[in-house]
């Protein structure tokens, strides 16, 4: 693989040197963010419904959040970690869809799992401090790679090269035994247009449930290279982690008793007492390789190219507790490949952007059994093994043209076509084989009207498609039932208004389903939620936005978001699982001297059913929760922040699962501490 990307680099090399000398002050739009990221990034004037975040705001977060728990704030987001606190696995919702329908992508690349369509956060700690900026855009979005995004997208930039040298050290711990640091080293633009960036991230932490440890730690390790009308850049971003499992859940009554129970890896010993597999674990590394050229073609026409490549290896090993006890590992190995080419045109009254990817996933799943009771370490052949081979095509065009001053019209339209092909036997011996391809259209239409310089309105229709992932295809095998793939009308409008110390939005969203993959409240072997086709469903609601400035030295920003969520069926309508009604978040920010900063946060997430049988004894209470953060800096470059979240003690759940009478729940940390000391050099 290193000599493919070695012969990648070659190729762009010569391309690279070909440019003309430019002045260095002119560099600033050859930035990633230029063409890579913006390719599906919404601006201001584009009809549809985001929120951003940049390095300053991701800088002030919290070290336990995980990214998942640093977004929370955003509107019609929900999150949850499944030990409890801020670290090990964690994922977010939003407008009620499931991780899978989020689509995300780093530096235009996507970063969703080819198969299961969601991303394992616990993989990289510490991504969020790796950022410039990160955008999410609810509901359809504009088009962009990999996996459909069917409730949001989250396009992530990582940090930009550093004008200057530095070096930044963060050194965190807190409750749960908690100890964080993060490094970052930059070298600053040195002769010849060479910069360097390398930032390293390392987590520990004890958990707030039983077996819920995580040992993580991350690198992003980036060179960039100006080089006349060109930037060739080079990222290497590798994780690890090992952590305890924790995706069982618990059951109501073990919850009343003691909610840090995790049945994790339980058995009973021969001597009749309850006993705990010690490796009871999930092992996992990732490493991504993305090798980037920017050049300017034209004053109006710039070209990107991205090459990727990402390799995962792990495993997880369980105790089984049966007629014969044993313990087992199940491995996942992959290799992926993409290749993403944006031409972007930039003229007085026009943005067009051309896009090209396609991406091929090589990915291999085994089990075998390391151990059995009367025989100690065995070495058995895997019980079994099964590969898989997804390919993904995609091209958009886009476009926003200022038909006047106040009139912009946008147009978005995509192909996509997946070939995905499985061989081999499930771990119940069920064969895998089969082909399953799938070609989408995805058409966006939309358009913004400029009332005045401060307040504009918007609208827009758009189309989606999203293919069934791994585990649904796996299920519907075993079931024998067709699967089909969904498809989304997102109809958007809205109102923007923006002045120099308040700004608000309202926009009101009809998601119209058709074949939705709901859950049906099972949850398989390694803890997916299995879903079916509904034929008719939606969600629909209005978010509201806010942000006021009265002086200096403070800040109000606020959203909320009330929504009805519902599968449409011959006897009546039911409420979809795992959407609230209602979301609401709030920040309020002192800066009483400049050395000082006080933010005060509270979070609503209104009741959720855990399946579709809007049963009450298959519900979440509603919960509400108050965090307060402090940060003093003594000089420029030594900083404290002290974190204080569930500062009102709720012992809340934030997420569960439900398959016949068994629930599984997922208890949240109650009051809990961090503290960060902060070193810029």
């Amino acid at each position: 693989m290193k000599t493919k990307l070695f012969i990648a680099a070659a190729i762009l090399l010569p391309y690279v040197c070909a440019g003309q000398s430019i002045p260095e002050d002119n560099l600033s739009h050859l930035t990633i963010d230029s063409t890579v990221v913006t390719a599906m990034r919404a601006g201001a004037r584009t009809p549809v419904s985001y929120s951003q975040m940049d390095k300053e705001q991701l800088d002030k977060l919290s070290p336990i959040n995980s990214l998942p728990m640093a977004l929370s704030l955003m509107p019609s987001v929900v999150s949850s970690n499944e030990g409890g606190t801020g670290l090990g696995y964690s994922k977010f919702r939003v407008r009620g869809s499931d991780p899978s329908r989020t689509n995300i992508n780093l530096n235009g690349i996507a970063l969703n799992d080819a198969e299961s369509q969601e991303v394992f956060w616990v993989n990289i700690v510490s991504i969020a401090g790796m950022l410039n900026s990160a955008q999410m855009q609810r509901g359809v979005g504009t088009s962009t790679v990999g996996s459909g995004n069917f409730g949001a997208s989250l396009n992530m930039q990582t940090a930009l090269p550093e004008d200057k040298p530095s070096v930044e050290i963060d050194l965190s711990g807190g409750s749960f035994r908690t100890a964080i640091l993060n490094t970052s080293i930059a070298s600053g633009r040195l002769p010849g247009g060479l910069s360097f960036n390398v930032k390293y991230n390392y987590a520990n932490t004890q958990g707030y449930i039983r077996n819920a440890y995580a040992q993580l730690n991350s690198m992003l390790a980036s060179g960039s290279w100006y080089k006349g009308n060109n930037l060739l850049k080079f990222n290497f971003l590798h994780g690890q982690q090992h952590s305890g499992i924790t995706w069982d859940g618990i059951s109501m009554e073990q919850m009343i008793t003691d909610r840090r129970y995790n049945p994790a890896g339980e058995y009973v010993d021969s001597q009749g007492n309850i006993s705990y597999y010690d490796n009871e674990s999930d092992n996992f590394n990732q490493n991504h390789f993305q090798i980037i050229d920017i050049a300017s073609l034209s004053d109006v026409l710039s070209l990107s190219t991205t090459l990727n490549y990402t390799s995962g290896r792990g495993f997880y090993e369980n105790y089984k507790d049966r007629e014969e006890d044993y313990v087992s590992r199940q491995y996942g190995n992959s290799n992926y490949y993409a290749a993403v080419a944006n031409l972007k045109l930039k003229e007085d009254i026009l943005v067009a952007i051309l896009n090209l990817s396609y991406s091929v996933y090589d990915g291999q799943h085994l089990g075998e059994v390391i151990w059995r009771e009367n025989q100690g370490s065995v070495n058995e052949n895997p019980w079994y093994e099964n590969d898989a081979l997804k390919q993904d095509f995609s091209a958009f065009l886009r476009a926003e043209v200022d038909i006047t001053d106040r009139l912009n019209i946008y147009g978005d339209l995509q192909y996509r076509h997946i070939n995905y092909l499985m061989e081999g036997p499930d771990d119940d011996q069920t064969m895998l084989n089969g082909r399953h391809i799938y070609n989408f259209f995805n058409p966006k239409f939309g358009g913004s009207f400029a009332f005045s310089q401060h307040a504009n309105i918007f609208a827009s229709i758009a189309v989606g498609h999203k293919e069934p992932g791994r585990g649904d295809i796996k299920d519907a095998i075993k079931m024998e039932k067709d699967l089909k793939p969904e498809q989304m009308t997102d109809y958007e409008m809205g109102y923007r208004y923006e002045s120099e110390n308040f700004s608000a939005s309202a926009a009101a969203y009809f998601m119209e389903y058709d074949n939705q993959l709901v859950t049906t409240g099972k949850l398989s072997s390694t803890g997916y939620m299995i879903k079916d086709n509904v034929r008719i469903s939606y969600r629909r609601g209005v978010e509201l936005v806010a942000a006021y400035s009265p002086a200096l030295w403070v800040r109000i920003d606020a959203n909320a978001a009330f929504s009805g969520n519902k599968i449409v069926f011959e006897e009546g309508l039911k409420k979809l699982a795992m959407s609230p009604s209602a979301v609401v978040s709030a920040v309020t920010s002192f800066t009483p001297i400049p050395q000082l900063t006080l933010a005060t946060t509270f979070k609503y997430v209104g009741k959720q059913y855990i399946d579709n049988t809007q049963s009450e004894q298959r519900s979440l209470p509603a919960y509400f929760l108050l965090s307060q953060s402090l940060s003093y800096s003594f000089r420029k470059n030594i900083k404290i922040s002290i974190f204080a979240d569930n500062l009102l003690n709720k012992l809340y759940v934030a997420d569960a699962w439900a398959y016949g009478e068994d629930i599984g729940y997922y208890p949240q940390a109650p009051r809990n501490y961090m503290i960060r000391l902060s070193f810029n050099f």
